[in-house]
């Protein structure tokens, strides 16, 4: 009997074994909680497991202090290598160097340096890379689409002045839009970025600005807000676009109350977590000039009429299969490479992923028919 039980202890031990993960990641979340925050987080776990990968999620409660020291931690407790968050050039800088010094491989994610501290990143034999978006680009295609209503007014309603990802989206829908003939009127800078703030600062705008054609909300949290405020304001006809995806925004795409919105850039997150796994398995990813690379995720327009196919194949189920995040990985496509991710992101779009989805008989035709394609 008690051969027996050796024997089984050493095969429920071995089956253990077989199944345990390959690496263990870390990743940190910059506050846990906020939906666009979290929806990364999500989609980071979900490619986890597609990879065999343990993730260690990490809550930097919103602080750089928090940040920094979470990093620490998830060294001490011997990651394999970090899938980060930054919020600016000096914490990139920080990590980086702290990840040199452990000898534990990065890749960024969502957030991207400045082309200067770039740069001296990729001097760093550990960093493997980064995935994430042009916040220009975020702007820039709701500007086009905006101008090509005939809109010629504008004001907008963003984050922190000094806030590079609210600051790159206006610059880039005040080039598009001011581009194509029309005018951004006035921009209200939210410092908090709350919902209390936004409900103000919004409300003044459209008491100054009563004909004005256009209000675009450079994120969701207070997108949501400035979308209440509207309603006061229904029968001005005032067309309001979004980037952002979340929840709230897509009912107010499905109640017409929102014209146009953009965002599902939140798979940078499992990307990132394809392109570090490379590196563990002696693959590491390189772009055309030999170096970590860059992957930029666009940020794809949502219509308020395909508010269905992005609510069921982007929230309620995901946007790529795990065959289709294991094949950016050489341990399960030996031919997986830069090209590889580029291929993925130049086809990411709604039209494209819900055709690849029939194609492969995800989806029916009578979802084609709900959908509207």
């Amino acid at each position: 009997m008690k051969r027996l039980s050796i024997c089984l202890l050493l095969v429920l031990l071995l089956s253990a074994n077989v199944l345990a993960a390959d690496y263990k990641i870390g990743f940190n979340n910059a506050l846990s909680g906020v939906y666009c925050l979290d929806i990364l987080e999500n989609f980071a776990v979900y490619g986890a497991e597609a990879l065999g990968v343990d993730l260690m999620v990490v809550n930097d409660e919103g602080t750089i202090e928090k940040s920094i020291s979470n990093v620490e931690n998830m060294i001490a407790s011997g990651v394999d290598g970090i899938v980060y968050f930054g919020l600016s050039d000096a914490t990139f800088a920080i990590v980086a160097k702290m990840c040199a010094d452990a000898r534990v491989p990065l890749v960024l994610y969502d957030h991207l340096p400045t082309p200067d501290t770039l740069a001296h990143l990729r001097n760093n034999p550990y960093f493997a890379g980064a995935v994430g978006e042009d916040d220009y680009d975020a702007g820039y295609p709701i500007g086009e689409f905006a101008a090509a209503t005939g809109a010629k007014t504008a004001v907008l309603v963003t984050g922190n002045r000094g806030d590079t990802t609210h600051e790159a989206r206006v610059k880039g829908f005040t080039e598009a839009f001011e581009g194509a003939g029309g005018k951004v009127l006035d921009i209200a800078w939210a410092a908090t970025g709350g919902r209390a703030e936004a409900l103000k600062k919004s409300e003044d705008l459209l008491v100054a600005y009563p004909d004005v054609d256009v209000v675009y909300t450079t994120s969701g949290e207070p997108a949501v807000a400035t979308m209440e405020v509207l309603q006061k304001y229904a029968d001005l006809g005032i067309q309001y676009y979004v980037t952002d995806l979340d929840p709230p925004i897509l009912e107010g795409l499905q109640e017409g109350k929102i014209s146009a919105a953009n965002g599902a850039h939140w798979i940078n997150s499992g990307l990132a977590v394809a392109l570090l796994h490379n590196f563990l398995e002696g693959n590491p990813i390189k772009d055309a000039n030999g170096q970590a690379p860059v992957f930029h995720v666009p940020i794809i327009v949502l219509e308020a009429g395909q508010y269905k196919a992005y609510e069921e194949q982007w929230l309620n189920n995901m946007p790529f299969t795990p065959e289709e995040i294991r094949n950016l990985s050489v341990k399960y496509n030996p031919a997986a490479s830069a090209e590889s991710f580029e291929t993925l992101l130049a086809n990411y779009s709604v039209e494209q992923r819900i055709m690849d989805k029939f194609e492969a008989g995800i989806i029916t035709e009578e979802d084609l028919e709900r959908y509207g394609f």
